[in-house]
């Protein structure tokens, strides 16, 4: 079969945001056993792009933002554009992490903003524009924590969990829809 036949684009997608979000998964774990002076409660994730780690956390971080519009891409045709854009504005958004770390301020904050925001509304469109059954209920669900912990965030309101694990309230339900919605779509549960 062609790569342009529908059920191919749709698995294709799936085996690249899959991809994505499981080496982004994996390789920030091996930079904060490898980060010196690191704390998952204190330090962002953000940070081990400048720590001595950030050839690691930079490289997996362009990679899932690039796997993000790839997979977008492609779904272009079979999934609401609004979707799409919500995904390459994420993949924009962590690309940009990627390339300017921390020590650029506010535009890295931007992009970080675009990464987690976009991200974890996505999941509200699968929902609403595609079906409605208990995994997209659990998707939008992820996304909710993600939006309540960005907006906690944002007011510098961490919960006991310190700046870095809030942060990471943001990230891993976004991680955990990705993958789950990734798996979905090469199993062909969008036909």
């Amino acid at each position: 079969m062609a790569l342009t036949e529908i059920s191919d684009k749709k698995k294709f997608s799936g085996a690249v945001m899959f991809f994505g979000a499981m080496q982004f998964l994996l390789f920030v774990s091996i930079a904060e056993f490898v980060a010196t002076n690191f704390s998952v409660s204190t330090n962002t994730i953000s940070h081990l792009g400048i720590d001595n780690a950030p050839y690691i956390f930079n490289t997996t971080i362009i990679i899932l933002g690039l796997a993000e519009i790839v997979a977008a891409y492609f779904l272009m045709d079979d999934f609401s554009k609004l979707f799409s854009i919500f995904l390459i504005l994420g993949g924009i958004g962590a690309i940009g992490v990627g390339i300017f770390n921390e020590d650029f301020g506010k535009i890295h904050l931007i992009f970080a903003l675009l990464a987690f925001l976009f991200s974890s509304i996505a999941t509200y469109v699968i929902f609403f524009t595609k079906r409605k059954d208990l995994m997209t209920f659990m998707w939008a669900m992820l996304g909710t924590v993600a939006l309540a912990a960005l907006i906690l965030y944002m007011f510098s309101i961490y919960l006991g969990l310190g700046n870095g694990g809030m942060e990471r309230m943001i990230m891993y339900p976004n991680i955990i829809w990705a993958l789950g919605f990734s798996a979905s779509l090469y199993y062909g549960k969008w036909e």
